[in-house]
């Protein structure tokens, strides 16, 4: 899901008053700092020539070149160049070992430079220097936005629970002050999140609430990428009206900062709009605009797009400008600074342009990587991918050897043709005999070869079955663990959870004394458990005796809710966690969320303390 692309680098306290008039009379280096900040992301240019004129100062105190520094590297971090943001912000540090409030600010531009360069590992130790920093200083603010930059990491490297949870974190620590500036950006950031999820609806409504918030602070260049990821969401969402118009705006918007990068993204995220409403030439055009811009900052999203685009001209049967294109992103060497999903999505569309091109052996090596890349990644469909993959690259394997073999026949049907004139007829009877025999042989060969392989992937396969049977068993027994330990407080819903948790048992139980058992029975067994509707009604009928007036009273005051809404507050009335509410529906984390957020919008309540306190008092 698409992310946000430019990142917005943290500007410190500039100087210190006090130093400024003292050593630099005449030079006033507050109203410098403000101009700077101010300008240095609509018009970084005069920014830049404030930031010179500064560090062209004499005499000027550490704080005042350490932050300068720090500045500079933000003006590059905005041109989209990640290696002059490091050299720059590295200046600055030298100046402010002691100022640990000047300090931290810069290790984290310093990490956002390289996150934007692709080493992730990197970004993510010096952020969590700046947390150390931040938790000694008691600063929430740096905390919160330390936190997000962190969560942007993770999300980077597919690891989206680990990035859901750091932005959570951050939300909660600025959740009392909704003026806090850093929380629209944070919001921004768990919205990038749930669009790489393919949570399309509640990324859009996210993305919504922060336009309105960057908008509000006169924060352009965030508000027009925000644009970016809602037109990508919408049109994910097959949205493709309301996408096209606003990725139009974000496009205009995002011309005035004469930035290449942003401008390569707003382009591709219009080619594949283009491309889902059938456009193919518009497509065709936007892809190789925006390649065009990626490439002139070498931005590592050329490794994922550049992907795209060349299995769209795969599609189209263009191979010459897909390796065209293979050519300027393996020139820029960011494979390596990729995201995971970006590496896969190259390696199967150069697969795909090297099979179409008869380089086989390039062919098998990108393939080959795809499997490895694949494996790396959690993901529902990854056994079925893998095998799709492993079947290319078998076929592939097996058609070189055909071509091989293909071509000693023709030498040896050549020679033989050759000798045919000048041999005896027994000779020549007795040559093709052995020359059957060595095929024969060669092939038998082969086809054992050949068994040998998949005979060890259907291995490897079947231990990756066995241990994710194994975490599945591990999982459900920690579910019963939960389940039980809730019977023992909750007493009212014990013969419902019973009753539940004992059918499930018994079917787990007959899976594992039974080998041969069908899934149909399985599948009989639970369309049965699911048939028996009397479990909720056991459960209201306990819950409306502690509390009888609960559901109707919800209802009178909230007419929008339904019966599913009501019998969620129910559980949130007992005081169950996000978590415990989804372990006890089966469903997960993040929806459990999203389902409370939706309700609290239905009741057009947006504080969760409110919303506590008002679900208590009923």
């Amino acid at each position: 899901m698409p992310r946000a692309m430019v990142k917005k680098l943290h500007i410190p306290l500039l100087f210190v008053v006090a130093f400024s008039f003292a050593q630099n009379k005449g030079y006033d280096f507050k109203a410098a700092e403000n101009s700077a900040g101010r300008l240095v992301y609509n018009t970084p240019e005069k920014a830049l020539q404030i930031i010179k004129k500064t560090l062209a100062q004499k005499d000027a105190h550490d704080t005042i070149y350490g932050a300068s520094y720090n500045l500079y590297g933000t003006y590059y971090g905005v041109k989209g160049k990640p290696d002059s943001t490091i050299y720059y912000v590295k200046k600055s540090l030298k100046y402010l070992d002691g100022y640990p409030r000047l300090k931290v600010k810069s290790l984290m531009n310093l990490a956002l430079g390289y996150r934007n360069k692709g080493d992730y590992n990197k970004s993510i130790n010096l952020l969590e220097d700046a947390v150390a920093i931040h938790q000694k200083l008691k600063n929430n603010t740096g905390l919160a936005t330390a936190y997000s930059e962190l969560a942007n990491n993770y999300s980077y490297m597919t690891d989206y629970k680990t990035s859901v949870d750091f932005l959570l974190k951050a939300i909660n620590l600025l959740k009392t002050d909704k003026n806090n500036k850093q929380l629209p950006a944070i919001k921004q950031k768990l919205a990038n999140t749930y669009l790489a999820q393919h949570n399309y609806e509640f990324a859009i409504d996210l993305y919504r609430d922060c336009l309105k918030d960057f908008k509000a602070a006169d924060t352009d260049q965030n508000y027009y990428l925000t644009l970016v990821n809602l037109g990508n969401a919408l049109s994910r969402a097959k949205k493709y009206t309301e996408a096209r118009r606003i990725l139009n705006e974000a496009a205009n918007g995002l011309q005035t900062f004469n930035n290449s990068e942003l401008k390569g993204l707003s382009a591709f995220r219009m080619g594949e709009l283009e491309e889902m409403q059938g456009q193919n030439a518009k497509a065709g055009n936007l892809y190789s605009n925006a390649i065009e811009n990626l490439n002139k900052t070498k931005s590592v999203h050329l490794i994922g797009m550049g992907g795209s685009y060349i299995r769209y001209l795969n599609d189209k049967k263009d191979h010459e400008n897909a390796l065209k294109i293979i050519s300027i992103v393996e020139a820029s060497k960011k494979f390596r600074y990729a995201t995971r999903e970006d590496q896969l999505t190259y390696q199967n569309a150069i697969a795909d342009t090297y099979k179409a091109t008869n380089n086989d052996k390039a062919a098998i090596n990108a393939y080959q990587n795809t499997i490895t890349i694949m494996d790396s990644i959690a993901k529902v469909q990854k056994d079925a991918s893998i095998q799709e993959i492993q079947a290319k690259f078998q076929t592939e394997l097996q058609r070189e050897k055909n071509i091989a073999l293909e071509a000693n026949n023709m030498a040896l049907q050549k020679e033989m043709e050759t000798e045919k004139m000048l041999m005896l007829l027994y000779a020549f009877i007795s040559l093709s005999i052995i020359v059957l025999i060595l095929l024969f042989l060669r092939g038998y060969w082969l086809r054992n070869r050949l068994q040998n392989e998949e005979l060890k992937s259907i291995e490897t396969e079947k231990n990756l079955i066995q241990q994710q049977h194994q975490h599945e068993q591990e999982l459900t027994n920690a579910q019963k663990e939960i389940i039980e330990e809730k019977q023992r407080e909750l007493t009212s819903t014990a013969l419902r959870m019973a009753n539940y948790q004992d059918s499930i048992s018994e079917i787990i139980n007959k899976c594992a004394n039974n080998a041969d058992i069908k899934i149909a029975d399985v599948k009989k067994d639970l369309q049965h458990l699911m048939k028996q509707k009397d479990y909720w009604k056991q459960f209201e009928t306990r819950f409306n005796n502690l509390h009888p007036e609960f559901g109707a009273n919800l209802s009178n005051r909230f007419a929008k809710l339904t019966k599913n809404d009501i019998e969620f507050c129910s559980l949130l009335k007992l005081n169950m966690s996000n978590k415990e509410i989804a372990s006890l529906l089966q469903i997960s984390h993040e929806s459990a969320i999203t389902k409370k957020y939706r309700i609290k919008k239905k009741m057009e309540i947006n504080d969760d303390a409110e919303f506590e306190k008002l679900l208590t008092e009923i």
